[in-house]
């Protein structure tokens, strides 16, 4: 059994267990949408009936590769083309160590699995876009000190950079609305405070 199924085959378990809850939504089910290999790791969106997060799954070269449950709810963060991105790290038995990063919860605003998997699919593709990708803060500081700069000498500014997101634009999104720049600009992606974007972590030699 590979990464991929072994996920899903834990979270129809759990899912079973969490039928009578208030935050399950009975049109939905289990499903990993758009898994595909990054960087030796495998990453996708896994759907269920109460959250919708991005799974990445280590590669063996990972330091969090071994980790256990005693590692559980660690955070780090994660350089995808589109940015950087805070995964929490979980453990299962059946699956081994894995990082998410959440999406939607609960999943109430979806009335049918359809548009579950449609938006799963939206956000894989929004992920490696680099179009999508918002400046850190240290990044506006910085260009912000150069237009300063270009102002004193008379020289017009020149943007070099992604245009900062609105404040409007950082509303949660909904599925009904979904566009892949707005998906990843309204607050999913995680902005640090360094320009590096820290790969993760590999097994030190």
């Amino acid at each position: 059994m590979n990464q991929v199924t072994a996920l899903q085959a834990h979270f129809d378990l759990v899912s079973e267990r969490m039928a009578d809850l208030p935050v399950y939504n009975s049109h939905l089910v289990v499903e990993t949408v758009g898994f595909k290999e990054f960087a030796g790791r495998e990453l996708g969106v896994l759907i269920t009936p109460w959250c919708m997060n991005l799974m990445l799954l280590p590669a063996e070269a990972d330091v969090w590769f071994d980790w256990d449950e005693q590692h559980v709810g660690a955070k780090q963060m994660i350089a995808l083309p589109s940015g950087q991105y805070e995964f929490i790290f979980g453990w299962a038995e059946a699956v081994g160590g894995y990082c998410s990063c959440s999406l939607f919860s609960p999943m109430s605003e979806f009335e049918a699995q359809d548009v579950a998997v449609e938006t799963a699919q939206e956000v894989m593709k929004a992920l490696f876009d680099g179009d999508n990708e918002a400046p850190t803060d240290r990044q506006r500081a910085q260009r912000e000190q150069r237009e300063q700069e270009r102002s004193a000498q008379n020289v017009d500014p020149v943007t070099t950079e992604p245009v900062a997101v609105s404040e409007s634009a950082k509303e949660k999104p909904t599925p009904e609305k979904l566009s892949r720049r707005g998906f990843l600009t309204a607050g999913f992606a995680r902005r640090s405070t360094s320009d590096a974007r820290p790969k993760v972590g590999g097994r030190s030699s």
